[in-house]
């Protein structure tokens, strides 16, 4: 769910889709480029300065500016079907809203959706549906998102507000070259029974033609690259198209770990890299890439046993991608590999809607109150509206945005970090919904992942696993021990399997499980390649790479099982 709108390269992909060969040129680095950074920024501030200024007058009055957000997201549901059924009125308060409209989640939605797309009218949307985005859930079925114009604004006005805090805050960046999350897709794109479509082709569709255009210049790799359809062959050109680019100054990720696999590749394929660099052009699948030869002294850093990825890459100056929940542990690696960098969280933003994003200057995520009605509960299943929230405290997210969910539990966890003006900030926790329940233990995604950190493996990869055999259990999947020298291997590994087993047992019903004999210890599974088969598992299902989520607890049963079938783990 979470960065599945990763916006990448606007270029002309037309010649893919029509099935004609596609050459991509990139511009050789040593060449002026017609558009630098810092040449266009007193350009484009300006245009971008009066969404940051609205955006941060409106943090000093969250109140006000959530109550205009409900009346106009209330006048607009008011006119569906579903607002009708529920006798919704244009003129509703929040308070007459919630006692109307009850608390949701997708399955309650369905039968809605569902009609909705057989005949596109106003049933849940109050606007022309112009597509369905499908998630891409690896802890349960797929969902149809129907966006509107209103709603593919909301995403757009987040982007432009990011944009143009990057430009206010970091005076550093000079050519602009950035590297956007670029995942493969399957070449077959659906539609609904009506027409409309299932995705879009391109993800910088999200963004309104203008940003396309103005963004246009500054991107390293082409969407094109996504039509690759063997993983070999897309790792081997984004690796090649990267490499060619020195002057890259942004990285735009979604899973760090998913980059750590690419220079893990690149490492290991330093070699065959090396002949693609020399030789300016690359051949795969029918299409064609041409890019800059770097210099001798570039192809050197590539060749070396241990690569620099500070001295391959020196003009990185920003890394922005997932750092909270799950993925903290691999963001710090990655910020560990590019110390001079700057690195950024992402804001919560998931396919339903965009929730927060991360201003410089507040130190923390600010919610898109201008975009998103939100309403909170709290541990003791409490509503709670956005200026109540507390410090310290953690609470599940409730939303209404612009393309008709109304009230609906997105089964997102957030901690109030501080508070920035006169908002909350909000950082991401977990899933609440991702629970897995073999025999009523009820382990959830985010006490796993904090079992997890305890136990300090200090592997690079790692997810807890169900298995629900006759006698079930849980097998942590992990990719090194990284024991000492001279250690008791078995030794080591039972002792580590007994401390995992505690540290799950603090969860109630889980320790009632493992006493009662409904469950059995907890085991290690040790693979070296487990994350590059985990990764090529859920590719193989259909899902884009860029999408696969950092999670600590595989809660789907199937998954899980077929998984650990691959390995050849399952007694």
């Amino acid at each position: 769910m979470y960065g599945r709108l990763a916006v990448v390269a606007p270029f002309d992909d037309e010649a893919t889709t029509a099935g004609r060969p596609y050459i991509h040129h990139a511009r050789p680095s040593g060449l002026p480029t017609p558009l630098m950074l810092k040449t266009l920024r007193p350009i484009i501030k300006p245009f971008l300065r009066p969404a940051l200024a609205n955006f941060k007058s409106a943090l000093q009055r969250p109140d006000e500016t959530q109550q205009l957000v409900l009346q106009k997201l209330v006048a607009k549901l008011a006119t569906t079907e579903y607002g009708r059924h529920f006798h919704l009125k244009a003129k509703d308060d929040y308070q007459t809203f919630a006692a109307k409209l009850p608390l949701v989640t997708y399955d309650d939605l369905s039968d809605w959706i569902t009609r909705q797309q057989q005949s596109e009218k106003n049933v849940l949307v109050a606007e022309a549906v112009q597509f369905y985005e499908k998630t891409s859930g690896s802890a349960a079925a797929a969902k149809f998102i129907p966006y509107t114009p209103s709603l593919k604004a909301s995403f757009n006005r987040m982007f432009v507000i990011w944009l143009a805090d990057l430009l206010e805050n970091l005076p550093q960046l000079a050519t602009g070259k950035t590297f956007f999350s670029v995942s493969p897709t399957s070449p077959q794109r659906s539609t609904t029974g009506r027409g409309k479509a299932i995705g879009l082709a391109d993800d910088a569709h999200y963004l309104h033609r203008w940003l396309q255009r103005l963004c246009k210049p500054f991107f390293v790799v082409p969407p094109a690259l996504k039509g690759l359809q063997e993983a070999q062959n897309f790792q081997r050109a984004l690796a090649v198209l990267l490499l060619a680019e020195e002057k890259l100054e942004i990285l735009s990720l979604w899973n760090p770990s998913l980059f750590d696999v690419l220079l893990e590749f690149i490492q290991a394929n330093r070699e065959m890299l090396h002949t693609d660099l020399r030789s300016g052009v690359l051949h795969l699948e029918n299409l064609t890439f041409r890019f800059p030869q770097p210099n001798d002294k570039r192809l050197a850093r590539l060749a070396a046993a241990e690569i620099s990825w500070p001295h391959l890459w020196p003009e990185i100056k920003l890394i922005s991608c997932w750092t909270s929940a799950q993925a903290k542990q691999a963001a710090a690696r990655l910020a560990a590999k590019f110390p001079h960098a700057f690195m950024q969280g992402k804001g919560l933003l998931a396919t339903e809607a965009p929730m927060t994003l991360p201003l410089i200057e507040a130190r923390g995520f600010a919610p898109l109150l201008t975009e998103v009605f939100f309403e909170f509960l709290d541990a003791q299943d409490r509503l709670r509206r956005l200026s109540e929230l507390e410090v310290g405290q953690e609470y599940e997210i409730v939303l209404t945005q612009a393309g008709g969910l109304s009230r609906y539990r997105l089964g997102d966890g957030v901690r109030v970090t501080h508070w920035y003006a006169a908002t909350p900030c909000l950082e991401f926790t977990g899933r609440k919904a991702a629970v897995c329940d073999l025999t009523g233990e009820k382990l959830n995604d985010q006490f796993v992942q904090n079992c997890l950190t305890r136990l300090a493996l200090q592997s690079v990869f790692q997810v807890l696993l169900p298995v629900a055999d006759d006698k079930p259990y849980y097998a942590l999947l992990t990719d090194s021990l990284r024991l000492a020298p001279c250690a008791d291997a078995a030794a080591a590994t039972a002792a580590l399997e007994t401390q995992l087993d505690s540290l799950l047992r603090e969860a109630y019903h889980y320790d009632q499980a493992r006493r009662l004999g409904q469950l059995q210890a907890a085991r290690l599974v040790v693979v070296a390649e487990a994350r590059t088969l985990y990764f090529d598992y859920f590719v193989a299902k259909g899902l884009q790479l860029g999408n696969i989520k950092a999670q600590a607890l595989l809660v789907n049963l199937a998954d899980a099982a077929n998984l650990l079938r691959r390995l050849a783990v399952v007694e």
